[in-house]
């Protein structure tokens, strides 16, 4: 006599293969999630970076400032920077909110991070360029 049981639910085999499958789908879910989110505020601030820069030559502009042409070879990345010399000028991440030029999304600038705006060594007048350091905004 073959007596048959009644096969209710699964087993533990079936389980524990679910539950593995399970969790390599939710790690590869997790590292592209990740993935997204460190690629997104590496974008943000690239972009806020990009906007303070823009900012500082607008709000030099705006304050009708001369600068006399930069000597070839001038590196705004060099500590001799902090010379004084006519052919840049310092501003302040401080300065371009308290104008209300600047908006420091998320405070991911120093309020005390310094922009230096100058100007090569082109013909026109008009043509600033910016530099600010990476350190000035981070997450």
């Amino acid at each position: 006599m073959n007596k048959q049981k009644n096969k209710k639910g699964f087993t533990l085999v079936e389980l524990l293969v679910v539950i593995v499958i399970l969790g390599i789908l939710a790690t590869l879910a997790g590292t592209t999630v990740f993935k997204l989110i460190n690629q997104s505020q590496e974008e943000l601030l690239k972009e806020q970076m990009n906007n303070l820069r823009d900012t500082a030559i607008t709000y030099m502009n705006s304050k009708h400032y001369y600068f006399e042409k930069c000597p070839k070879g001038f590196d705004p990345t060099s500590p001799l920077v902090t010379q004084k010399d006519s052919c840049y000028r310092i501003v302040t991440v401080n300065t371009l909110v308290a104008e209300g030029m600047f908006d420091n999304k998320n405070d991911l600038c120093e309020m005390d991070a310094e922009i230096l705006v100058y100007r090569e060594n082109a013909d026109t007048y008009t043509e600033l360029k910016s530099y600010v350091s990476e350190e000035a905004c981070s997450y």
